[in-house]
């Protein structure tokens, strides 16, 4: 599993697939960025963080948590559909030309609300994977430009206790998923043993995509 997050880009733990593209095929990188996105996150209750997600600063924090399985059910399975999403404050997006994470670590603006603007996003499937203790593991299909952390924010704010992001794989963009993938490793074991034939292999055609 490879990490593929940044400050400027995805969640800074977030793991899974991330397409390449070579030579030519980077003229193709805004239909790359615009295709949807299939995720598994795993989600902790009863916490808050200032960047949601566990590598933040921890905001909020319930001593007792007792959330029921339905109740569960109804809030996570009703974040499907199109809504308007609260970017996080720790991301990429633009304030006055500069990100807002700029913003969010700048002590001169410690004391001030600093707000994103809403984004429509889409959320085509979503479902819980597992439940046990404090921890919930779901499946995301989503739209382009979805925050999975904000989405794990919202979850929490429904269900009354807060929520943070602990864990997030991406598993599919568009049609290709990670089981279809190379691993990072394989890579270097291929570039070690300079087998320029087994690299080809592993690269998609124009054509194809």
């Amino acid at each position: 599993m490879n990490k593929i997050g940044h400050a400027g880009t995805l969640d800074p733990m977030a793991e899974g697939l991330v397409i390449i593209l070579l030579n030519n095929a980077t003229k193709l990188a805004s239909k790359f960025l615009s295709m949807n996105k299939e995720y598994n996150a795993v989600l902790k209750l009863g916490v808050v963080t200032d960047t949601w997600d566990m590598e933040g600063k921890i905001v909020k924090k319930e001593d007792s948590v007792d959330i029921k399985k339905d109740n569960l059910e109804n809030v996570v399975l009703g974040m499907k559909g199109v809504f308007e999403q609260q970017p996080p404050i720790y991301s990429a997006k633009k304030i006055k030309g500069r990100p807002a994470y700029y913003y969010a670590r700048n002590k001169k603006y410690e004391n001030k609300d600093i707000l994103l603007e809403k984004e429509s996003v889409n959320i085509y499937e979503i479902e819980i994977l597992s439940f046990e203790g404090l921890e919930i593991n779901i499946r995301v299909l989503c739209s382009s430009g979805t925050y999975i952390r904000s989405l794990a924010y919202e979850i929490g704010n429904r269900l009354g206790c807060g929520a943070t992001l602990t864990g997030l794989v991406r598993s599919k963009i568009g049609n290709f998923s990670l089981a279809e993938s190379i691993k990072t490793g394989q890579i270097r074991s291929i570039k070690k043993a300079g087998d320029l034939q087994e690299f080809k292999k592993n690269i998609i055609s124009i054509d194809r995509i």
